[in-house]
């Protein structure tokens, strides 16, 4: 007998899974709780689902792969129990007078967390968590530089398993807003949500050359409004768009790089971002939908930057669009699933229009989204299915939640070593003071480590450590926060470690290191949008409605053009000379100055006065790239 063996798993995750989307809704939205209380069992209640979802592998027969497993859970279970019966003491003595009990439950609960980790968002998270607890015990052998004082195992249990921890701003994060959202993505994409963006937008734009691609773009920005995870966004949207693309022509690489690059930018797009948002709405103590409404233009500018760079290549490679017979009808798509779309128009009124605090959002976004399904048969669902979604809601949470959990420990010896304010030195001491040094360096920090640990927690540990350096130089504290976030996003198509261009090479059948370097060539021109928003706030809505417009529209104009370099392409091949003149006009659109603006413009023009007078090309001569691999069935003509 193992947690692995079914019936026993399937029935115990579909059970516990409703029970922790219940809890969640009914004490968020009907009934009051401790807080602290309220983020224990919100803690223990996703450790157990990910004992379940991810049980033990034992060397050697079932037995001891069981047997951990279930101390694993009672030991949840008890030290959650323990906490929330003896609340009152431990919010006032715990971190000052733990007794010999407390220290055991602090210990055994601190291991969980970096156990449960490990198994559902893998080993760099737990590995990091450990560094830090190594650093909190033996930091008074280090250096002055970055050396303390040194603590006690009991007195740093203590007070990385309490309110100023674990159960701390991020974890209040996932047990409220976060998982909402979570399970308001579940129920809308259960009820038929993925098939109005996917087919709503492969009708729009599969008719256009490189058609798929295109549609991918705009289908996982869909996605992206209600999901806010690059994983599930690949695999929901690419099972549909990857298969298309390959079939006009795409090479398999490319085409899983394609929906990976666009899956990501559903972290940032509002209404439903990524969970990091929702801690940055937290640590800034600003409202989730001054957020929201920030990100938009960032969001368009990723997207837009996508969008060119595919257009490139199909102009390159000569791709058609999609047969007319295999198109989705418009019309039919909307009479099916159209009506799908009143719970994000729900959401988007109750949190910018309201201006309502997120936990209600999600309330109302969950309950339109089972009310308004049960207007149509197409998308109709009896109790079974409700279970389903529900449960699935819960179990789509638990790694957030577990990397919310385990960056409560890294931000726990932080504040409690006072690490942070010396690492704020270090990074202005590297920078010489130079805030574009300070912008890279947080850049490359950032996305170092997204490669190992989900967004979220990149964001989390970054934002802890680097943004007060970029706040002390005089960069506002939503850009440089935004800045961090939108690179732990796009941690997620960088080399090495590329986690959901790894998803896309699975169902592109391609190889994962290939797909993972094409995603990183396509998404550099959704690299430089970060420096935009910092070098002009406008772009993050900070500023006149004037300037806000012309920020935008300058940046739009920028961000083609840095497409176009990047993929070499400008009325027909672009000379070198060219490409280099591009990028260096999409930079100078990037300042909000008017003249470098006008220079900008000025450059662009001349680009083009090159390509058409000096560096001519015959397009009958030219051959496609690489970058795709003719297939029988492409056809050659561009519509």
């Amino acid at each position: 007998m193992s947690l692995n063996a079914k019936p026993f798993r399937a029935y115990a995750l579909l059970i516990l899974g409703l029970f922790t989307s219940l809890f969640h809704i009914y004490f968020l939205g009907f009934a009051t709780m401790n807080t602290w209380a309220f983020r224990i069992i919100h803690v223990m209640l996703a450790m157990i689902l990910i004992v379940l979802m991810k049980p033990s592998a034992p060397p050697a027969g079932r037995k001891p792969g069981l047997m951990l497993d279930l101390a694993m859970i009672a030991g949840a279970l008890g030290s959650s129990l323990y906490m929330v019966l003896n609340i009152d003491r431990l919010a006032m003595f715990l971190q000052f007078r733990p007794n010999f009990t407390d220290v055991v439950v602090c210990i055994v609960g601190v291991l969980l967390v970096i156990e449960t980790t490990r198994r559902i968002n893998g080993n760099a998270m737990c590995i990091l968590a450990i560094i830090f607890i190594l650093y909190g015990l033996f930091g008074d052998l280090l250096p002055e530089t970055l050396g303390h004082r040194g603590y006690t195992l009991s007195r740093l249990a203590a007070y990385l398993f309490s309110i100023d921890g674990v159960f701390g701003t991020s974890v209040n994060v996932s047990s409220t807003y976060m998982i909402l959202f979570v399970i308001f993505g579940a129920v809308l994409e259960g009820t038929g949500g993925g098939k109005l963006f996917i087919e709503s937008a492969t009708a729009g734009f599969g008719r256009f050359r490189g058609g798929p691609a295109k549609a991918a773009v705009l289908a996982s920005a869909g996605m992206g409004t209600i999901s806010g995870s690059s994983a599930g966004n690949v695999v929901t949207t690419g099972a549909f768009t990857i298969p298309l693309m390959k079939k006009i022509g795409y090479r398999s690489e490319f085409a899983g790089a394609v929906e990976a690059v666009a899956s990501t930018g559903g972290q940032i797009m509002p209404p439903i971002m990524g969970a990091g948002a929702f801690v940055m709405a937290e640590t800034l103590g600003i409202p989730y939908a001054t957020i929201a409404l920030s990100a938009v233009i960032p969001a368009l500018l990723y997207f837009l930057s996508i969008y060119v760079m595919v257009d490139c290549e199909a102009l390159k490679t000569k791709l058609s669009a999609l047969p007319k017979n295999e198109l989705p009808v418009m019309k039919r798509v909307l009479s099916e699933v159209g009506h799908l779309i009143i719970p994000v128009a729900v959401l988007l009124y109750i949190l910018i229009i309201q201006k309502a605090t997120p936990i209600r959002a999600g309330l109302y976004g969950i309950y339109s989204s089972l009310l308004v399904a049960l207007f149509r048969k197409t998308t109709r669902y009896g109790w079974r299915k409700l279970i389903n979604m529900l449960s699935d809601g819960a179990k789509g949470a638990v790694g957030v939640i577990s990397a919310c959990a385990c960056a409560g420990i890294i931000i726990g010896v932080l504040a409690l070593t006072g690490l942070g304010s010396r690492i704020v030195g270090i990074i202005t001491a590297l920078s010489g003071g130079n805030v574009i040094a300070a912008l890279f360096l947080t850049m490359v920090v950032t996305l170092i480590l997204g490669m190992g640990l989900p967004t979220t927690a990149s964001y989390i540990v970054c934002s802890s450590v680097v943004a007060p350096a970029l706040i002390h130089m005089s960069i506002p504290p939503l850009a440089a926060h935004f800045f961090i976030f939108y690179f732990a996003c796009l941690s997620a198509i960088t080399p090495p470690v590329a986690v959901a261009s790894y998803a896309a090479a699975g169902i592109a059948k391609s190889n994962p290191n290939t797909t993972g370097w094409a995603a990183f060539k396509l998404g550099l021109a959704a690299f430089i949008v970060p420096y935009m928003f910092v070098f002009s706030n406008s772009l993050l809505l900070i500023g006149s409605p004037g300037l806000i417009v012309r920020s935008a529209v300058t940046s739009v104009v920028g961000t083609v053009f840095f497409g176009m370099a990047i993929s070499g392409w400008l009325k027909h091949r672009a000379n070198p000379l060219v490409r280099l003149i591009l990028l260096a006009a999409a930079l100078l659109l990037i300042d909000q100055g008017f003249y470098t603006d006008i220079a900008g413009f000025v450059l662009i023009i001349a680009c083009y006065l090159l390509q058409i007078f000096v560096f001519k090309t015959n397009p009958k001569k030219e051959t496609p790239v690489a970058d795709v691999e003719r297939r029988p069935e492409a056809k050659e003509e561009n519509v």
